[in-house]
């Protein structure tokens, strides 16, 4: 097939753009393991952390966008049969940028998931070693954002309030 995406390559429609990108490296995948790993006791009991997920306005729309990691509710993994989680039930979703992807994470994505209202967006850049907490979503934009480094000890903000993560550890791009 001459179209067909080539290996390794996940796609997302981003602000009415078709948007490819590399499959996640071992190390991006660590990132979002030790993130995961810290959450997941700190969250309320129905709440999870989950990869793979889409998310997207509506089954009508064809915009969407698969996080590397969102804190979604138990029941609503549990019930779903659908490819498309709606933005309303989540609470969090993080983003690890990469080369090949930094753009997107750092420019698109903030007002995607801002337009989206999901309350709480982690963009974590192992290039620089930064972190943005991006929070407050009011008319398609994030009324605040806390910036930070690796070493910092990251609060979240409400919904979540006071889950932290250490970042010390978080492996860093060569």
């Amino acid at each position: 097939m001459a179209d067909a995406l080539p290996e390794r390559f996940r796609v997302e429609i981003l602000e009415g753009s078709i948007v490819a990108s590399p499959t996640p490296s071992p190390k991006h995948a660590e990132v979002i393991r030790r993130i995961s790993e810290q959450m997941s006791p700190q969250l309320p009991g129905d709440l999870a952390c989950y990869q793979v997920l889409s998310v997207g306005i509506s089954a009508e729309s064809s915009e969407y966008a698969s996080p590397d990691l969102t804190v979604f509710p138990i029941a609503k993994a549990r019930e779903s049969d659908d490819w498309l989680s709606a933005p309303d039930s989540v609470e969090l979703v993080v983003e690890v940028a990469s080369p090949g992807n930094a753009r997107t994470d750092t420019e698109t994505k903030p007002r995607v998931y801002a337009s989206m209202g999901i309350p709480v967006y982690l963009l974590i850049d192992p290039r620089d070693g930064s972190l943005v907490c991006y929070s407050d979503p009011r008319e398609g934009a994030y009324q605040a954002t806390h910036r930070m480094k690796f070493g910092d000890t990251v609060v979240l903000p409400e919904p979540l309030k006071d889950v932290r993560i250490e970042t010390a550890d978080l492996p860093r791009d060569s």
